[in-house]
């Protein structure tokens, strides 16, 4: 997707409905040991409250520029009004949030050190919200869903989000034909049925399902019982730092793998994926580059400390910055390729050593990619440059080549090719059109019987004159 696209995020429209929460933090140092019991003495420096809960994504979506409503109960008191107030003063529409007495609002509190939470104090009282407040938020739903176009239902298992709000909802966004994003929790995912997305992390589908999950099969066939048991549309499953994996309307499974950055905190991690995924939904992306912006807001927000969010700048500079993004294991490429060719995608494949990338390699990519829909390219590791063009090659490192290649929108996949020939990734990948340059057109190549084995094709196309990286460094060596 055009990264550019992110900037419409300004103008769509979120509800977000749940269990709103104060995350409280005690920040300080540790230096010594208290002399009346063996516990560390923590030297308080600052105190902070952040949003929590249902709280935090709206946080996201107010940091994506997005317009937000906020809907539920909380209690009537310190928090809960610090709360709604600053929902307030940061833009979110708080019509329909309100403070009741007899509630109390859910308050965590982390004991911090040097970035390390040591200890969290929980104060919560979890309780249903009574009869007539579902009836209240029940009579306003049609009112709320007037100025939205998705809606984020964020279940904690605090008591907001009973099973008749949920689906009264969730049957009404289906006449309207708004999509509801669910964060789920709990055993039963009967009240989330009809769901747009159901989004829950691994230990939760565990849960929900009662199946030990060990494989990715394991996750998948857990995901697929939930869909099929609740009739939810799509149903994505945040696997920590295994990324995502997505099953779509037609029950197609795409893994997401996490690009990692240095890990500090993953607080709220969910709740970003949750805010991605609605808001750029909105705004027309599919719901695959949703996962994919996930990924990386997810990847962004553990690289801080607490609970925090990614804005579209960070987004637009992870995308610009992703040729890595394209970097995958051979048995990932594979699996992905497989899907991909189920659903009728016809895969492209071709590799050199790309040292030197110029203008007669982008030609060839962007003829490659006319034959296809996904392009794999295969660029030679630094070693098997070295048997192929002698001492002195290559002039830039394998590394830097894949980067390169990778942040050419042509390319969809960069895998590192240690042979001299691509015969063996060929046989693994199984691609429907090998590519070549047609100075090979009637010569040998030991991958043309691999190819024809299983009914692929090969194509050639033509080669830029006058652009030849050997050329360029033999004229840079004599100017």
């Amino acid at each position: 997707m055009d990264s550019r696209q992110l900037y419409k995020l300004k103008e769509t429209t979120v509800l977000v409905y749940g269990d709103f929460m104060v995350d409280k933090y005690i920040h300080g140092d540790v230096k010594r040991i208290s002399p009346e019991a063996p516990v560390p003495v923590l030297n308080v420096t600052g105190k902070e409250r952040k949003f929590g809960g249902a709280g935090n994504v709206v946080s996201n979506l107010l940091a994506l520029g997005v317009k937000v409503y906020v809907a539920g109960f909380t209690g009537n008191d310190e928090d809960g009004m610090w709360l709604t107030n600053t929902f307030a003063e940061m833009g979110a529409d708080t019509t329909y949030i309100e403070n009741v007495n007899g509630l109390q609002t859910v308050i965590k509190t982390r004991i911090t050190s040097r970035n390390q939470q040591f200890i969290r104090l929980d104060e919560e009282k979890t309780e249903k919200i009574t009869t007539a407040l579902e009836a209240r938020i029940q009579s306003r739903v049609v009112d709320m869903l007037q100025r939205v176009d998705v809606v984020i239902l964020s279940d904690y298992g605090k008591g907001n989000v009973t099973p008749g709000v949920a689906q009264t909802i969730i049957n009404a966004c289906i006449e309207k034909a708004i999509p509801v994003v669910v964060d789920p929790k709990g055993e039963d995912y009967s009240k989330y049925k009809g769901a747009t997305v159901c989004k829950p992390n691994e230990k939760e589908l565990a849960v929900a399902t009662g199946m030990t999950l060990v494989s990715d099969e394991d996750v998948e066939q857990a995901a697929l019982a939930l869909k099929s048991q609740n009739e939810i549309a799509h149903l994505i499953v945040s696997r920590s730092e295994k990324g995502i994996m997505y099953l779509d309307a037609r029950n197609k499974r795409k893994d997401f793998p996490t690009k990692a950055q240095e890990v500090i905190d993953v607080t709220g991690a969910g709740d970003t994926v949750v805010a991605i995924i609605a808001s750029t939904m909105a705004i027309g992306v599919n719901l695959e580059d949703c996962c994919m912006l996930a990924n990386m807001a997810a990847a962004i927000v553990c690289s801080k400390f607490g609970a925090a969010s990614a804005s579209v700048c960070e987004l637009i500079d992870a995308m610009e910055r992703g040729a890595e993004d394209k970097f995958f294991t051979l048995e990932e490429v594979q699996k992905n390729l497989q899907i991909a060719k189920e659903e009728g995608k016809t895969i492209i494949f071709t590799n050199g050593c790309f040292d030197l990338l110029h203008a007669g390699h982008l030609s060839s990519f962007r003829q490659a990619r006319q034959y296809g829909d996904i392009l794999v390219v295969a660029v030679n590791s630094d070693a098997s440059v070295r048997r192929i063009k002698g001492e002195g090659r290559p002039i830039i490192d394998e590394e830097n080549r894949m980067r390169m290649v990778g942040a050419l929108k042509y390319v969809d996949y960069v895998v590192l090719m240690e042979e001299n020939n691509p015969t063996r990734l060929i046989s693994i990948l199984k691609p429907d059109v090998v590519v070549k340059g047609r100075d090979w057109e009637g010569k040998y190549m030991p991958e043309r019987e691999t190819i024809e084995s299983y009914g692929g094709k090969m194509q050639f196309i033509d080669l830029e004159k006058g652009l030849s990286t050997t050329e360029i460094i033999e004229k840079v060596r004599t100017c």
